[in-house]
């Protein structure tokens, strides 16, 4: 494909601006990405000191690569073509280079030829072409021209490069083609559209999910680190390959001896045969830097650390980081560090982790984080006799996470619910995307940290959130996912009870008992949970046989009244418990009723009946208490229900002008960076390039004025302080309203400026709104979950009691009512005490817009409308607030990256080299 040679320089010429300058080197441009065949790869803008592996690139390439690509056969690259191609502005003209190692096996660039135009161009290596490489580079090169104001791309394409036309044409975007003159010219919008969005996320499951399958099936593994100590480590993973009767090839690198259990033993990693599909590293961390590059010499695939020191050795979070790009460097992924290790059971068993023990075949599969907490899952579904078909700790997740262990999990026939125990989140917007997905069919059970933004465990390099923890709750419930907020034990009660019963068909729920007492506790704790209650029998009477029991649960279930059943027993003592359960169990199968177990009876009867549980897969959970048994089943139904989940696409929004808001915010970001609080005029501008209807006000800075501008928009009117804080507040004296002619428009003003003597806040006049509820409205770009909209009632009630709603925009209108309904005090929308209902279709306009807003500018920082003014006939804005920032990196975008090290500010010496 060729490249317009010149068009760049004259272009920049035009503008009066010299090629030579450059903006600073855009280091947030650079990531780590996952190409189709399951290794990584770091891409980065072009450098000038590009230029000596840019030429063995080009050279590497095929003739008939290189005349695809400048419509000539070009052995080499002149030396004014190498400056021209490494030398550029990362504004006009930008190149990105994707490598392997210090190799480039790609490269991207645009060349801006008109003011929101560019041409674009790709060049991927012989050797690499079908892993993808293309379609990632154009995401880059697309988010990148649309940060310098570019919104259209085109490209000459020769029409034999079928590959090349296809990345353009597969990628989602409204292509438009031509040909002229021998050449196919494409032109399209980069902006994204719910297509291209679509593509990424499936190329991006695709990528990921080889790569785990990659990393969790080797067929060779290197253990590095063995010991003769059957406690170390390696030993104890050495001893759990040995028991899963791992048929693959199985290499030992120790010091200490020639030979372990009958396996031969090398001194250095380079003396192992390779190449090799995993590689586990069991060394002190400061050795594990040195051990990744000589397991790459050697053409190891992937990497597992279960070393979990690197938290207190010296600057252990910067040699994680170091260690994560060199693994990454070298086209690897890495496990940990501090993974537990990974296993799964069935015909082709493999237990490459720290564990024990091997559990039980079936079809959860479960993940966790550090070694304490995968034990503790381990131990869990143990003593519950809870059927496994894959585990896996990530550890530090410095790389491989849980999203990769979803996206490994989505679609997998042999898997029926998921549960994840959580210590800290690195991309929750990703997760909650994911989720989303595959919650359609799989149930997703969630143990999550104490806190969002609170402490996290050593190791986790992560973006702390600004928002309470109610905040990702929200979300995480609008995705589908089931939390599980007590503990492991109410995670493992969950995934155990789906496991065995399956999904309830309904929410109907029955509540058998043979007394009373125990009737009473189950019904509050059913109640407790909001549980739709419709059989409660608490009565059958207490004799010395188990039969009526099972004869009453027989007739409730008969009856097809009721979706899922907790049964409370008192043990009689008399006959076995167990056999009326899998009676009981034996109807509930044939009638599609899900079944949960409340046995009350003495330690070593109790443990028999455990027994049987652990022994019988299709016996229904037992728990002691009713209140656990409950918690289980109110799991159960909020998997089958997924009750908040959005699958509507955003409405399409007219009278909206996203490029002029753009031009608003970035001028008024301070250069180069910095924070700034925009002026009214500007946000009350940039609210209606999105259609946000905003109520009319004009200055008030002296009497006369304020009196010509309350005339100009008509009486009554409101006066106000422009002080963010006292704008609201009318008991501090910053509102004065309905005013009803000139007279009060002086008196007030007069009064406000002695009382607000304190302020130097100008005043403003504004119309009255029509009468109605008011609410709050803001955005937030957090750092961890990107944007975020919420919505609570307006007055002081709201900000004590926490009434606040939270959704992750962008909102399609369904989800936007569902936002609506969440506060408490939204039931004010509905018409209180004589007053009508308001306009909620109107307030769910205008939260999708303020949802497209936040999601197309991430420059806003924070969007604060206070108040929104819900009238019985629409909406409108009565104040409006913003602050914006130089746009952060957000985790989860329209490009896609591995997720890396955090919270780290970028490098100017790395830039430089």
């Amino acid at each position: 494909m060729a490249t317009r040679r010149d068009g760049a320089a004259l272009f920049s010429r035009r503008r009066g601006e010299s090629p030579s300058a450059r903006p600073a080197y855009p280091a947030h441009w650079e990531a780590d990405i996952a190409l189709r065949d399951g290794s990584a790869a770091h891409l980065r803008p072009i450098r000038p000191q590009d230029a000596h592996a840019l030429q063995a690139f080009h050279e590497a390439q095929s003739e008939q690569s290189r005349y695809l690509r400048f419509f000539a056969a070009m052995p080499t690259l002149s030396q004014k073509d190498l400056e021209r191609f490494t030398v550029v502005d990362h504004r006009d003209r930008v190149a990105f280079v994707v490598l392997v190692g210090e190799r480039i096996i790609a490269v991207g660039r645009y060349d801006r030829t008109e003011d929101d135009t560019a041409e674009v161009a790709f060049n991927v290596s012989d050797s690499r072409q079908g892993t993808g490489l293309g379609s990632v580079l154009l995401e880059h090169l697309a988010a990148a021209a649309r940060e310098r104001g570019i919104r259209t791309f085109t490209a000459e394409v020769l029409p034999q490069n079928t590959k090349m036309l296809n990345v353009f044409t597969d990628a989602g975007f409204d292509v438009e083609r031509t040909y002229d003159d021998g050449v196919v010219l494409v032109s399209f919008s980069i902006d994204p559209t719910e297509r291209s969005l679509a593509v990424m996320a499936e190329r991006e499951h695709a990528a990921e999910a080889t790569a785990m399958e990659r990393l969790l099936h080797p067929e060779s593994i290197l253990l590095v680190g063995v010991s003769t100590r059957g406690d170390s480590p390696g030993g104890r993973i050495l001893a759990a390959l040995e028991r899963s009767e791992f048929p693959g090839a199985v290499h030992l690198v120790a010091r200490d001896a020639f030979e372990i259990r009958g396996h031969r033993t090398h001194h250095r990693i380079a003396d192992v045969p390779g190449p090799v599909d995993l590689a586990v590293l069991a060394v002190r961390p400061e050795a594990c830097l040195e051990a990744v590059e000589d397991c790459a010499a050697i053409g190891v695939r992937s990497v597992m650390i279960p070393t979990e020191t690197f938290a207190s050795a010296p600057d252990g979070a910067q040699l994680q980081r170091t260690l994560l790009s060199a693994v990454r460097g070298h086209g690897m992924r890495l496990l940990g560090p501090g993974s537990f290790g990974f296993l799964r059971t069935g015909d082709n068993g493999l237990n490459v982790s720290l564990a024990p023990g091997t559990p039980r075949t079936g079809r959860t599969a479960l993940a966790g984080q550090s070694s304490a907490l995968s034990a503790m899952l381990l131990a869990g579904v143990d003593a519950r006799g809870t059927g496994v078909s894959e585990f896996v700790s990530v550890g530090n997740r410095a790389d491989v996470s849980l999203n990769d262990c979803l996206q490994h999990w989505e679609g997998d026939p042999d898997v029926d619910v998921i549960g994840l125990a959580l210590e800290s989140m690195g991309n929750p917007r990703k997760f909650t995307r994911i989720a989303r997905r595959l919650t359609r069919s799989t149930p997703l059970i969630v143990m999550r940290p104490p806190a969002t933004g609170s402490s996290v465990p050593p190791g986790h390099l992560v973006r702390t959130s600004t928002l309470p923890r109610r905040a990702l709750d929200q979300v995480l419930a609008s995705a589908g996912v089931v939390q599980a907020t007590q503990g492991v034990d109410h995670l493992l009660d969950i995934t155990d009870a789906i496991a065995r019963q399956g999904l309830p068909q309904g929410p109907r729920v029955g509540l058998l008992t043979n007394t009373p007492a125990l009737g009473e506790a189950l019904r509050g704790a059913a109640d407790t949970a909001h549980l739709d209650v419709r059989i409660d029998n608490r009565s059958v009477p207490l004799t010395g046989s188990h039969r009526l029991v099972e004869r009453a649960f027989t007739s409730m279930v008969a009856l097809d009244h009721v979706d899922l059943v907790v049964a409370g027993v008192l043990d009689t003592m008399v006959g076995d418990p167990a056999q009326v359960i899998r009676q009981m169990a034996t109807v509930a199968r044939h009638c599609e009723v899900a079944l949960l177990v409340c046995l009350v009876t003495t330690r070593e009867r109790m443990e028999q009946v455990r027994q049987a549980v652990r022994d019988d897969s299709v016996l229904p959970p037992v728990f002691t208490t009713p209140y656990a048994a409950v918690r289980a089943g109110a799991g159960m139904l909020a998997a089958a229900l997924r009750p908040h989940v959005d699958e509507a696409a955003p409405p399409i929004l007219d009278g909206i002008d996203p490029a002029r808001a753009r031009r608003l915010v970035e001028e008024a970001i301070p250069a180069p960076h910095g924070e700034a609080r925009m002026d009214t005029t500007d946000v009350t501008e940039l609210l209606e390039a999105y259609g946000i209807p905003v109520l009319p006000s004009l200055p008030a800075s002296d009497e006369e004025l304020a009196v010509r501008n309350a005339e100009q928009l008509g009486y009554p009117v409101a006066l106000k302080s422009s002080d963010p804080i006292l704008r609201h507040r009318a008991d501090l004296g910053g509102v004065r309203l309905d005013l009803a002619d000139a007279a009060h428009v002086r008196h007030a003003h007069r009064e406000m400026r002695k009382r607000l003597a304190f302020s130097s806040a100008p005043l403003r006049v504004q119309s009255m709104a029509e009468p109605g509820v008011p609410m709050v409205v803001r955005t937030v770009e957090d750092p961890a979950l990107g944007p975020v909209i919420s919505l609570s009632v307006a007055g002081d009630a709201t900000d004590l009691l926490d009434d606040i709603a939270y959704a992750i925009p962008p909102l399609s209108m369904p989800a936007a009512h569902r936002l609506i309904d969440a506060p408490a005090g939204s039931v004010r929308l509905d018409g209180r005490r004589g007053l009508p209902p308001a306009d909620r279709d109107a307030l769910a306009d205008l939260l999708v817009r303020m949802g497209r807003l936040a999601e197309d500018l991430p420059e806003v920082a924070r969007l604060d409308l206070y108040p929104v003014i819900v009238a019985q006939q629409g909406c409108v804005v009565v104040g409006a607030d913003a602050t914006v920032a130089t746009a952060p990196n957000r985790t989860d975008s329209a490009r896609r990256t591995l997720a890396g090290p955090v919270d780290t500010p970028p490098d100017p010496d790395r830039a430089q080299k």
